[in-house]
């Protein structure tokens, strides 16, 4: 087939771009969600997600082929202008979703740092995006789509940091890339903390579900976690009022920091799931947030910078991140939906430890 024969014979069958896929935008019309500014994509291989500049660029609804592949929080959508950040207050408009940033200067748990009360998880998540623009561009046989957009947590006399954040898929594929850039525009050093907050959920989600990853040390958060550490990788069915369990990871990237983290929907037919891949050298921490509560059935899986007890802990370890004045660093992470044993089989494997 010559090159361009494919989207030649697709436009022929079809009025516009928008009857198969595409990016288009919308605006919620009530309750704590009004005026809530979001971008719907759509590709033709049935992926859907929603990107919210008004939420930090941040991902919401995520499906394939109609099924949901992230956990709603019972808050819902909830517009930035009820954000509170005080100390857990934050959770009241965790809406969930599929991906939640928290960050820039602080990430984690409420804490007190050098005289500074800070709230859970930092502000970027509650901040609207400058500068948003969309494109959908024809590169050979595949139709690329492109969003980008910046989101600054400033200051008088504190921080200026710019996140420049782009998320692109194709007309083709099932999969989100997420390529940041924080920039430090301010004049004094200045903390940086990041953290990819993905919260997967039912009907990817099930009891029967499994995490491959190359993670050569599990360290729990507490007690209630420690008691089935051994089983960090497994579910169960949803239990009334069951609490949280956290484990950090210490996961092998090898050389290349490349690091692929798997989760089956079920180990017993394993034809379906979801791939995250990462660069473990700029993400070095990797934290993990199980829920097998009614109600809360949702498994985050957490790329970082830093683990989630709060900067005045990541202080007193000596591993607190920072950037200097124009300072700059990237990160990124890949999702990958994996429609058939095939698939699921080759991204278990890439998860095996490299032990170099």
């Amino acid at each position: 087939m010559r090159q361009g024969k494919f989207r030649e014979d697709l436009l022929s069958h079809i009025g516009r771009l928008s009857q198969i896929g595409g990016i288009s935008h919308f605006v919620h019309a009530d309750g704590k969600a009004k005026g809530t500014g979001t971008l719907r994509v759509r590709t033709a291989r049935g992926l859907e997600f929603w990107v919210v500049p008004d939420k930090g660029m941040d991902i919401y609804e995520a499906s394939f082929r109609g099924r949901s592949l992230c956990w709603h929080s019972p808050t819902g959508m909830v517009h930035p202008a009820y954000y509170s950040n005080r100390s857990l207050e934050w959770l009241k408009g965790f809406a969930g979703g599929l991906l939640t940033t928290c960050g820039l200067s602080t990430a984690g748990a409420p804490s007190n740092d050098q005289g500074e009360a800070l709230g859970l998880h930092g502000s970027i998540s509650n901040t609207p995006a400058e500068g948003v623009s969309w494109t959908e561009d024809w590169q050979q046989d595949d139709c690329s789509f492109r969003i980008s957009g910046k989101i600054r947590e400033a200051s008088v006399h504190g921080p200026n940091l710019v996140l420049h954040r782009t998320i692109t898929t194709s007309l083709n594929t099932a999969s989100i890339a997420i390529h940041d850039v924080v920039e430090n525009q301010g004049v004094r050093t200045t903390p940086l903390m990041i953290l990819y907050h993905f919260n997967f959920g039912f009907p990817l989600l099930t009891p029967r579900s499994k995490i491959y990853a190359p993670s050569v040390k599990v360290e729990p958060i507490d007690d209630f976690s420690q008691a089935t550490v051994d089983q960090w990788n497994l579910f169960d069915s949803p239990e009334m009022g069951l609490g949280e369990k956290v484990y950090f990871h210490e996961m092998d990237g090898g050389s290349s920091g490349k690091t692929t983290v798997v989760l089956v929907s079920d180990q017993e037919e394993p034809d379906y799931g979801v791939a995250m891949t990462y660069d473990s050298r700029t993400l070095p921490k990797f934290n993990h947030w199980k829920m097998t509560a009614a109600n809360h059935f949702v498994l985050g899986l957490e790329p970082a910078n830093c683990n989630t007890r709060g900067r005045q802990h990541e202080r007193s370890q000596g591993s607190l991140q920072s950037l200097e004045p124009g300072e700059s660093k990237e990160f990124s992470v890949q999702l990958q939906v994996l429609d058939n044993e095939k698939r699921v089989k080759e991204a278990i494997q890439a998860t095996s430890p490299k032990h170099s």
